[in-house]
């Protein structure tokens, strides 16, 4: 393989699931051909700018609009903001001069996508969840190739010739992971074990609800890791009267060992978006799945269950009668059986395979 460097411009974000995968494959490329230049476009306000700006990849945001299938007064100024992302996406690609535009859904990269297509750049598709979200269908008429999790998804995009379908894509931390840094980083009990609830990177209000008439039942038999998020936290002396217990852990965000404690992790409970669901695999966790009502999670919630991959229950079923459903749920959970039907549907080696195709399609294999 040719050791000559590589220019790539990755745009997506919007959430941290999509973020993490196009990290990792920057991570892989540049551990590969270590003098390659990346370029992250994002949204100004979005998680994935702080993301981002925690590596060395450099980040720029740009305007972005949503093209939204309901009546909303934005619709009528967000078509300014997708035209100014247009035009401020076509003036960096002239001056970055990638070789492949690489994204993972949201809207902030579709204008891009289209002025990639005018400069003939090759443009790659990660479409992660089973359902295709509309960011993505609206590029497929000017991508080159599509990366995928799932062969059923990859055959909704007709247009697009060369379809690869792989396993995650998931950071190098996730496979070194060490559960006993966990303890030492996050003062965690060594042989207590560990429940990890966590609502995304910007924070899952739904979630934290639900699951708060469950906590003080999960901490009769284990220790809990909240990762809240930046929405509004869970106030125990306002929500429970008073409430206090050493191996209950709120976080509002996990910025480094978030390997370490996904590995040191029992059962997770967690959203159902595929960026987390990638690094649950490749660490063959057991997970119980909350997606976010009436949305693409709820589809990859769905397969993951019928593949006895992980758990399915519903944010309001969680809320309503969380205790009664956790004791049914664990009189017929088996350690290790879902974690390992997960890493079976998600198998390992998503990334190098990922970096192979933007390196055949640089011209730099």
């Amino acid at each position: 393989m040719s050791e000559k460097p590589v220019r790539v411009l990755f745009t997506g974000g919007g959430s941290g699931g999509p973020t993490l995968p196009l990290l990792a494959l920057a991570e892989e490329i540049g551990r590969q051909k270590p003098d390659s230049h990346f370029l992250f476009l994002g949204s100004k306000n979005g998680p994935e700018r702080k993301m981002v700006e925690q590596t060395e990849i450099p980040f720029v945001a740009i305007p972005s609009g949503k093209l939204r299938r309901y009546w909303s007064w934005h619709n009528f100024i967000d078509p300014l903001f997708i035209i100014g992302g247009g035009i401020m996406g076509l003036v960096l690609l002239l001056i970055f001069r990638p070789q492949v535009i690489v994204t993972a859904g949201s809207f902030v990269s579709v204008p891009v996508a289209y002025a990639g297509w005018i400069l003939r750049i090759p443009h790659v598709i990660l479409q992660m969840d089973v359902r295709p979200g509309l960011a993505n269908r609206l590029m497929a008429p000017v991508s080159k190739a599509l990366v995928a999790y799932f062969e059923q998804t990859a055959n909704q995009f007709p247009s697009i010739a060369l379809k690869q379908t792989i396993g995650p894509v998931v950071r190098q931390e996730i496979f070194s992971a060490n559960a006993k840094l966990a303890n030492e980083r996050f003062d965690l009990h060594p042989e207590l074990p560990l429940i990890l609830i966590t609502g995304g990177g910007q924070g899952a209000v739904g979630l934290n609800r639900a699951v708060l008439p469950l906590l003080k039942h999960l901490l009769n038999n284990f220790q809990v890791v909240h990762i809240t998020g930046s929405g509004p936290t869970i106030n125990f002396e306002q929500e429970t009267s008073t409430f206090s217990h050493p191996h209950y852990h709120p976080l509002e965000f996990v910025h480094e060992g978030m390997g370490d404690l996904l590995a040191k992790s029992e059962i997770v409970l967690t959203r159902a978006g595929l960026g987390i669901l990638g690094e649950l695999a490749v660490l063959q966790k057991d997970t119980v799945l909350i997606p976010l009502p009436g949305t693409h999670q709820e589809d990859n919630a769905l397969l993951i269950k019928e593949k006895d991959a992980g758990e399915y229950v519903s944010q309001q079923v969680l809320a309503s009668d969380g205790i009664n459903w956790w004791n049914n749920f664990l009189e017929k959970h088996v350690p290790g059986e879902m974690g390992k039907k997960l890493h079976k549907l998600l198998p390992d080696g998503g990334t190098k395979d990922f970096a192979k195709l933007v390196f055949d399609l640089s011209g730099k294999d």
